[in-house]
């Protein structure tokens, strides 16, 4: 093999790389954050979990991008430990796909054409979605066109008598397992490993029983990735990455095993993926293809087996394992310091803790109300707590959303970081009316010894409810990310305003009929009144920063 055919190989897999690397970027580009919106509503029994981990995989071309991700969510709490189990399968069956493009060796004459367009394409798009499929289309052809690189500089091998003896030796599982596991830890791509072994098959370098236990080994190595991508989470994201070691591992000691029984003048697992392939194909000498089948046959066997003696397994992993205990102190239960390397998904983590504030605060004005009913100020501990929550919930949001400001966000990850910004600051203001003013006026109330008229506190009792039933609505449209309800609030807002006069007019009459109470309550009332239009104020910029927020996306999306 001359210096020439090297640095062709080496060339080859470089442009093999930097087009699986291409692809990836932008399929994922394309899918945005619903590859984790995805990711997070499939996953919700074992077979959409399992099929969410196929499906994903296959967009974004590595178990090890897919393994990753869900260590991500579920480091931050998005996703638990349990249903990633089912994902991380799917993720294995998933990887293999790419294998079974590369046996399509006609594909490879059509490489150049494929960057022709892909290249030509990207400079005549005219926005960010094109240009995103455009270099998708030229990742792919750049990735045939490192294979077709790599299969035509080994072709010298072949004459190699050192080289043939050497993978003579491959055919040992063993050392062909560790080549595998190793190559693919220093790539850290297990589509890398498999593309090569398949150019090598082309070449005419490479048998299936050398290729097979390559392939066995790339998929234990694919799993550093996820390890090394969890070192900095929790101990949550940990075990999700540590257990697809353990599920790869269990795969590949079945596939070793069948390697290892005779049959008919063959090692079953090979006799199987020649089976296979033929029935699928109708071939027998396709050996490409049946490298590609027996890359696929490992997860199927492995999964059938693994599925019912899954909660079997995790009980054994939780006891090597076992999960980090509870924590007791209040604090912030989405945000990550490590997550900050994924503003998608520090943003959506941004989302859920903002989230956690408005049960908090609906029984901050829930409690409030029922002071004024009870005449009882029990609940006012309970209402500077709740209010001490949603000032941490905030102090640590800020802090956080100044930290993915630093990062390299693009302009719709802006938008949202300063929508979260003015979200945060309106619903620590609107919990501070009620604890700071709210109490005040019943704390008051209470220490005169007075008490509303009876219509008084009735048309009282309806505001705050009003003003309840805007709050959730608002936080109802926030979490769904559909601003009809948030439309529907503003566009009461007027009906709102005109019923708090009405009440305001009624307190005057009842003062002019000479009501003691209300002339007793005055003040307070007219307090009361000026307080909730506060809340009533930070809830409509609420809905006006996600109707706005809404907009500017649905516009950026036509450009």
């Amino acid at each position: 093999m001359s210096i020439y055919s090297i640095l062709d190989l080496i060339g080859g897999l470089a442009i093999f790389l930097f087009g699986m690397t291409m692809m990836n970027n932008n399929l994922t580009a394309l899918a945005g954050s619903r590859l984790r919106s995805i990711m997070l509503s499939l996953t919700k029994t074992k077979l959409r979990g399992y099929l969410t981990g196929v499906g994903i995989t296959i967009v974004n071309q590595s178990s090890s991008a897919t393994t990753v991700l869900e260590a991500v969510l579920v480091g931050a709490g998005l996703m638990t430990f349990q249903q990633s189990l089912a994902v991380t399968l799917g993720a294995e069956l998933g990887s293999t796909f790419l294998g079974q493009l590369f046996a399509f060796p006609k594909i490879t004459g059509f490489a150049p054409l494929f960057v022709a367009i892909g290249f030509f394409g990207f400079l005549l798009s005219r926005n960010k979605r094109y240009k995103n499929i455009t270099q998708s289309i030229m990742g792919f052809g750049l990735l045939f066109l490192g294979m077709n690189l790599m299969s035509d500089s080994m072709q010298p091998l072949r004459s190699s008598a050192t080289f043939m003896a050497l993978m003579a030796r491959v055919e040992q599982p063993a050392l062909g397992i560790l080549i595998g596991l190793l190559f693919t830890m220093i790539v850290q791509s297990s589509g890398a490993t498999t593309g090569l072994v398949i150019a090598m098959a082309m070449a005419g370098t490479i048998n299936l029983a050398q290729a097979v236990p390559i392939n066995l080994g790339a998929s234990i190595g694919t799993c550093i990735t996820a390890i090394l991508g969890s070192l900095s989470l929790n101990r949550e994201a940990k075990r999700s990455a540590y257990i697809h070691v353990v599920f790869q591992s269990i795969g590949v000691l079945l596939a070793w095993l069948l390697l290892m029984i005779p049959f008919r003048g063959d090692r079953l697992y090979l006799f199987l993926a020649k089976a296979v392939t033929q029935l699928i194909t109708g071939s027998q000498d396709n050996l490409a293809r049946q490298i590609a089948m027996a890359h696929t046959l490992m997860p199927v066997l492995n999964h059938l087996i693994i599925f019912p003696l899954l909660p079997l397994l995790v009980k054994g992993f939780n006891r090597l394992v076992p999960p980090a205990p509870p924590s007791e102190e209040f604090g912030p239960r989405y945000l990550g310091e490590s997550m900050l390397n994924e503003p998608e998904v520090a943003l959506y983590q941004v989302k859920q803790e903002l989230l956690r504030m408005g049960p908090i605060i609906e029984k901050m004005l829930d409690e409030s109300m029922q002071m004024f009913i009870s005449h009882d100020l029990s609940a006012a501990k309970n209402i500077k707590r709740e209010d001490s929550m949603i000032d941490t919930l905030r102090r640590e949001i800020i802090l956080y959303l100044a930290k993915i400001a630093q990062r390299d966000i693009n302009a719709d990850q802006s938008r949202l970081q300063v929508a979260y910004l003015f979200i945060t600051t309106e619903l620590e203001n609107l919990a501070d009316v009620i604890e700071r003013n709210i109490l005040d006026r019943a704390k008051k109330l209470m220490n005169k010894n007075r008490h509303f008229s009876k219509e008084g506190l009735e048309e009282v009792r309806q505001l705050e409810e009003i003003i309840a039933v805007n709050f959730h609505s608002v936080m109802e449209s926030f979490e769904t990310e559909n601003t009809i309800k948030a439309r529907e609030t503003l566009a009461n807002a007027e009906s709102c305003w005109e019923l708090q006069q009405e009440y305001r007019h009624r307190h005057f009459k009842r003062l002019n009929r000479g009501v003691i109470v209300s002339i007793e309550t005055t003040e307070i009332h007219m307090d009361l009144l000026n307080h909730f239009n506060r809340i009533n104020r930070h809830i409509y910029h609420i809905a006006q920063a996600l109707i706005d927020l809404e907009e500017k996306n649905s516009f950026n999306d036509k450009i």
